[in-house]
């Protein structure tokens, strides 16, 4: 597991972004710690917020990119099961 601290230096956006994102249901902490609030990110999860990096290089507004998650994410889904 990753900080927010690290996961952020990582992926090149702040903290105030990646607490945005999960505001917006882009992208949510795997852990966050019940007595102090830390959030925690997976080391999977950095395919998909430098995935997210991309995406805004080439201009997609976030609400395309939520779109574009939820689908890869469906489609994942179906490809597994």
């Amino acid at each position: 597991m990753l900080s927010i601290g690290e996961f952020s230096m990582i992926c090149k956006v702040s903290t105030k972004t990646l607490r945005y994102y999960a505001e917006i249901g882009l992208i949510f902490p795997s852990e966050i710690n019940p007595e102090n609030g830390y959030r925690y990110y997976s080391v999977e999860q950095l395919e998909t917020m430098l995935f997210i990096n991309r995406l805004k290089s080439y201009d997609f507004s976030l609400e395309d990119i939520k779109t574009i998650l939820e689908v890869k994410e469906f489609q994942e889904e179906i490809l597994y099961s």
